[in-house]
């Protein structure tokens, strides 16, 4: 009985290891990712132009008609015109 202390400490310490290493690789890969978006929208942001199309988070696409600061006039396919956060759009249409 003595000895079955011992492999449950062994294992759990084991455990412990394996769960703080796959931890810090959650850690770096996620950081990793997140510097990946943040180029991604900062590019997406800053290269707004009119004529362009684009979507916006919520799946809806429009074409951009002006860019004043942080906000954009974009024309959707009704023909109405949205005034919108530059923050709001998801992604550039090619």
């Amino acid at each position: 009985m003595e000895n079955f202390g011992a492999n449950v400490l062994a294992s759990s310490v084991a455990l412990l290891l394996i769960m703080a290493v796959m931890g810090v690789v959650y850690f770096f890969w996620s950081k990793a990712n997140m510097k990946k978006k943040m180029k991604y929208f900062e590019h997406i942001h800053t290269d707004l132009a009119p004529g362009q199309r684009i979507m916006f988070g919520g799946g809806i696409f429009g074409e951009v008609k002006s860019v004043k600061g942080d906000v954009v006039e974009v024309k959707v396919l009704s023909g109405a015109i949205l005034e919108v956060s530059r923050y709001a759009i998801q992604e550039i249409s090619k």
